[in-house]
C-alpha cells in the first residue's frame, strides 16, 4: 500500500502532508478533531471537508482500524479483555478498567515480547513486530466505541510487549494522546512501564513530558530478578537503580517499582528488607501485586498474611508502598496474562 497511515501522523507531519497535495494546513486540526474526538473512520464521515478534499486525501491517505475478533467481561469488577486483529492478521490483546475514581485501558505495544518473563503468559509466543502508532492509537478508539458512556483518564503501558523495545512508535501515539485537538489525556495519566531498558530510561528523561514511569522490579537480589526477568543479565540492579537516580534527578518525577509477589521466591520479610535498601531515599512507590495464575513455572501467589508482612516492612523502613488488586483475574486479564491469541 502506497497510501500514508494517517494515524501514525502528528498534526505538524500532517500539516506538511496536506501541503503536499495542495491542501490548506489548518485542515490538520479539522482531520485530527475527526478521527480523535468523533472517532470517524472514513473521510466520507468528514462533512465539514469539501467532497473535492476527501476525495483527494483518499488517494494519498489510509486510515486503519481494529477488527474485535472477541470480548470478554470479568463478573467480579466490570473489566473487559479485547482482542483485536491487525490489518495483517496479527492480534493482540486490551484491557478496559473501569474503576470509580477513574477509568483506563491497558494498552500492548507490541505484538508478542522478546524479553521472556517468566512471570508472563506472553512470553512463550516470542516476539513477531512492533505496533505502529496508529494500532496503539487504534486501541484506545476501539475500546472506546464499545464504551461510549466511559469517559477515558489514564492509559497504562502495561499490556503485551516492551515499550521501550518500541519507543519511537510508543512515544508518537503518547505525543498524539497528549494532543489537545485529538485525545486531550494529560501526560501524568499516562503511564509507561518497562521491565528495565536503561536507554528507554534515559531518552524519557530527556523528553519534557511528565509521563508516569514504572519499573517492574520484582527482586531486589540480581541472581533472583535474572530469574525472574531476564534482561537484568543485560541491565542489572546496580545499573538499573542508578538510572532511576538520574531520571528522578532530572525530571523530579517519582518512579513507580512494579512488584509481583510469588510465593517463596521474591515474598519474604528478607526480600522486603532487601529491597527497602536498594531503593531507601529515592522518590519512588513500590507497588506490589499477587502473582496471577498462568503455565509458568509453577508459581504461587503469596498469603494474604505474607503480603501484609511484606508491606508493613516496607514501610516501617519509610518506603511508600501500597498493594494492589488485580483487576480481571476470571477472564486471564489480570497482570501478566496477556498473551498473543485467536479465537
Amino acid at each position: 500500500m502506497n497510501k500514508t497511515d494517517l494515524k501514525s501522523l502528528s498534526e505538524e507531519e500532517l500539516k506538511e502532508g496536506l501541503k503536499r497535495i495542495g491542501e490548506e494546513p489548518y485542515r490538520a486540526r479539522q482531520i485530527f478533531r475527526w478521527l480523535y474526538k468523533t472517532s470517524v473512520r472514513s473521510f466520507d464521515e468528514m462533512t465539514d471537508l469539501a467532497k473535492e478534499s476527501r476525495e483527494k486525501l483518499k488517494t494519498k491517505f489510509h486510515i486503519t482500524h481494529l477488527v474485535t475478533l472477541d470480548s470478554k467481561r470479568s463478573k467480579l469488577d466490570g473489566t473487559t479483555k479485547y482482542l483485536f486483529k491487525l490489518e495483517d492478521s496479527n492480534t493482540i490483546e486490551t484491557v478496559f478498567l473501569p474503576e470509580k475514581s477513574r477509568t483506563a485501558i491497558c494498552l500492548s505495544s507490541q505484538v508478542g515480547c522478546k524479553y521472556g518473563c517468566s512471570f508472563c503468559a506472553s512470553a512463550p509466543f516470542g516476539f513477531v513486530r512492533n505496533l505502529l502508532p496508529s494500532e496503539i492509537i487504534d486501541e484506545v478508539l476501539a475500546v472506546r466505541r464499545e464504551n461510549p458512556r466511559a469517559v477515558l483518564t489514564n492509559l497504562v503501558f502495561m499490556g503485551i510487549g516492551e515499550p521501550f523495545d518500541n519507543y519511537y512508535n510508543v512515544m508518537k501515539a503518547v505525543r498524539i494522546f497528549n494532543d489537545e485537538d485529538a485525545f486531550n489525556i494529560g501526560a501524568r495519566r499516562i503511564t509507561i512501564s518497562t521491565c528495565g531498558i536503561i536507554p528507554g530510561i534515559e531518552r524519557l528523561g530527556g523528553e519534557g513530558l511528565q509521563v508516569e514511569l514504572a519499573v517492574s522490579l520484582h527482586s531486589a537480589d540480581d541472581r533472583v530478578r535474572s530469574e525472574l526477568v531476564p534482561i537484568n543479565k543485560k541491565y542489572p540492579l546496580k545499573d538499573l537503580i542508578g538510572a532511576c537516580k538520574k531520571y528522578i534527578d532530572k525530571t523530579n518525577r517519582v518512579i513507580t517499582f512494579e512488584y509481583i509477589l510469588i510465593k517463596d521466591v521474591n515474598s519474604s520479610r528478607a526480600d522486603a528488607i532487601q529491597l527497602a535498601r536498594l531503593i531507601k531515599g529515592m522518590k519512588c512507590k513500590v507497588n506490589t501485586i499477587s502473582y496471577n495464575q498462568i503455565k509458568a513455572k509453577g508459581y504461587n501467589p503469596p498469603s494474604r498474611a505474607q503480603t501484609a508482612v511484606f508491606l508493613n516492612t516496607l514501610r516501617d523502613s519509610g518506603i511508600n508502598a501500597i498493594s494492589r488488586k488485580s483487576k480481571g483475574e476470571d477472564i486471564d486479564a489480570g497482570c501478566g496474562q496477556l498473551r498473543i491469541s485467536e479465537l
